[in-house]
């Protein structure tokens, strides 16, 4: 089977020649030591390098590496960036509505705190977001896919609009106005709503295979809301945007999403991701829900990738493919994504230990 071929099985819940290897994001930096200092490499030379199935994230393209967050910092000033981008990105996500702030060490950007605080703020979506509907950023990834496809599967990552309206109101804000002014909160939601299900429109005519939706909704206790406010607050501008993909697609949530799962799996998902070891058994999900939906991820991020030994990656490997890969619907994948703060050997034995042990009989 092809790289694609594979990938699409296993999100149809089938079993292919072997389980794939799928990242929701490989941070720029790590690319680079993984290519042994190049930054001109293309998408399909670092799948081979490793043996991944596909790609849908962003590229150095020949340039020095940039934080994953940069993306989300266009701002009011920066909507020619996400027209016309000047490095290879499959990234469909709106900017965060919020003051963004700079680490003096690292040089990652991140969120001081979210703009979208009260009804006056509502004007910053105009000073925000681009245009859903300018032709140049389609028209250039058209480019690339054309250029870079190959075999392999290949993702545009999105978002439903709850994690740009938990970010862009802060989680406090959010919290406090689910009570205070609960018709804004729906007000912010369907806005980034609206503005990705008219993404998803365009993304339906390009070359992708599937969509990769990142919406974090829990830590690892569990979701910050319960299944009650998922119905009245996220359902209705979730589903706004599921209703429009065309494609097989994967829902992204870190954290522990068990207690709202029954409600979450209504929109239509062919895939949850990343399945937060920390957060949830991957055993009773697949036990539970592996017959209604594709389980991708679960080698930890919080100590195995980062600080474990390369033997610890092979059997946290080997353990998941015989237990969850058993039957087929299961992509294997890091439980969230290969950071930055991974050591590349062991990014290096999952590779190895995907190849060794992933083959179906």
């Amino acid at each position: 089977m092809t790289p694609r071929e594979r990938v699409l099985a296993a999100l149809r819940r089938e079993q292919p020649d072997q389980v794939p290897w799928i990242e929701n994001e490989v941070e720029e930096e790590i690319q680079v030591a993984l290519m042994d200092g190049r930054t001109d490499y293309t998408p399909g030379e670092l799948c081979r390098a490793l043996g991944m199935d596909g790609f849908g994230y962003h590229f150095p393209s020949g340039q020095k590496a940039s934080d994953s967050q940069s993306i989300q910092t266009t701002g009011t000033t920066g909507k020619e960036a996400w027209y016309a981008p000047t490095r290879m990105t499959f990234d469909f996500v709106p900017p965060w509505i919020a003051d963004m702030g700079t680490d003096a060490k690292s040089g990652r950007t991140y969120v001081k705190h979210g703009l979208l605080t009260d009804r006056d703020a509502l004007k910053y979506f105009d000073q925000f977001l681009p245009d859903p509907d300018h032709p140049g950023r389609y028209d250039q990834v058209a480019e690339w896919l054309a250029k870079y496809k190959e075999d392999f599967a290949v993702f545009a990552r999105i978002r439903l609009g709850s994690a740009s309206t938990f970010e862009s109101m802060g989680l406090d804000v959010f919290s406090i106005t689910l009570y205070d002014d609960p018709d804004l909160v729906k007000e912010i939601h369907r806005r980034f709503s609206e503005w990705s299900a008219r993404v998803v429109q365009h993304l339906n005519k390009l070359d992708f295979d599937f969509i990769w939706a990142n919406d974090d909704h829990a830590d690892t206790k569990a979701p910050w809301i319960n299944m009650e406010m998922w119905e009245e607050f996220f359902k209705p501008y979730q589903m706004l945007v599921a209703n429009e993909i065309r494609k097989p697609w994967i829902f992204h949530s870190d954290g522990n999403l068990f207690p709202i799962l029954d409600g979450l799996l209504q929109l239509g998902m062919n895939g949850i991701h990343p399945v937060q070891p920390s957060a949830m058994d991957i055993n009773q999900l697949k036990a539970k829900y592996g017959h209604r939906v594709c389980i991708v991820g679960n080698i930890d991020l919080d100590y195995t990738l980062p600080r474990g030994t390369e033997a610890e990656v092979e059997a946290e490997v080997r353990d998941r493919i015989e237990k969850v890969g058993k039957g087929g619907g299961y992509m294997i994948s890091s439980a969230n994504s290969i950071t930055d703060y991974c050591k590349v050997e062991n990014v290096r034995a999952m590779s190895r230990a995907i190849r060794k042990y992933g083959k179906y009989a």
